[in-house]
């Protein structure tokens, strides 16, 4: 072989390794973006009928199936009672005049809150354990989102390891929502057995951004005795498919109250 030929051999296979090399820089964006850290969404439900763990809550079903977030949704197993009146299979009496005994020893609201409350913050704390660089998303329906309320404070407040950059909130029919959830209305600490307001949620986290969302007319959050006959009608739309939760959990990050109408639409 000449040693032209050779010399040529060399250029073409130096041209080759050029073009490789070249081809792993521009994949390694790519491969950068694989490793971006992970976001998990710690769910806790609303009062009512509960399935058995690890399925824990109907109230995210439709929204992390439409998302698709498999195993990045972890749901937080607590009664989500409302004792004597609401247990793990639904109201003392339902809409068809079914009766569900269990309600009578189901622990009251008080007492279901509490449970949630720990059981959700250790749910958060072990997640951030488990995955030190992921977004939390702390998200909770009506009970739940009295609860996750509590959670983000506690979280807000420096009483966890989880640092605030890393955590945001979407609340759904928040009864604390300041100004018109139904607990805001009602002065701390005041309530009847079973039931002790927790009065009104904080508009600030520290930082950590939570978005608020209510249903116009839902007296839970947006509390008159006008709007009464909307727990009925309004309340329970939050979690259908399509509508308020499936609409909007993926938008976590935001910040302030939004109000909705019946189908999911802003108001």
């Amino acid at each position: 072989m000449s040693k032209t030929s050779r010399m040529a051999r060399a250029v073409r296979g130096a041209a080759v390794a050029v073009a490789l090399t070249a081809g792993a820089v521009v994949a390694s964006p790519s491969a950068a973006h694989a490793a971006e850290p992970d976001h998990y969404y710690i769910q806790i439900g609303g009062t009512g009928a509960t399935p058995p763990a690890p399925h824990c809550t109907y109230s995210y079903d439709a929204a992390n199936a439409a998302l698709q977030l498999g195993d990045r949704a972890i749901k937080v197993c607590y009664p989500a009672s409302a004792g004597p009146f609401i247990g793990p299979t639904g109201s003392i009496v339902d809409d068809k005049l079914q009766l569900h005994p269990e309600a009578l020893t189901a622990p009251n609201y008080d007492s279901s809150v509490q449970q949630g409350y720990r059981e959700a913050l250790r749910v958060a704390q072990e997640t951030h354990r488990a995955h030190p660089d992921a977004t939390l998303t702390i998200t909770g329906y009506s009970q739940g989102a009295q609860v996750a309320d509590e959670v983000l404070q506690t979280i807000a407040n420096g009483g966890t390891d989880i640092p605030r950059s890393q955590v945001n909130g979407v609340l759904y029919a928040d009864p604390m929502q300041p100004g018109t959830g139904f607990t805001a209305q009602i002065p701390r600490g005041w309530g009847v057995p079973g039931f002790t307001s927790p009065g009104a949620g904080p508009t600030e986290f520290n930082g950590i951004p939570v978005t608020r969302y209510c249903i116009k007319g839902d007296p839970v959050c947006d509390a008159s005795l006008v709007n009464a006959p909307g727990y009925f009608t309004l309340h329970p739309k939050y979690p259908e498919a399509g509508n308020v939760i499936a609409q909007t959990l993926g938008d976590a990050g935001g910040d302030g109250i939004r109000w909705r109408n019946a189908d999911g639409s802003p108001a």
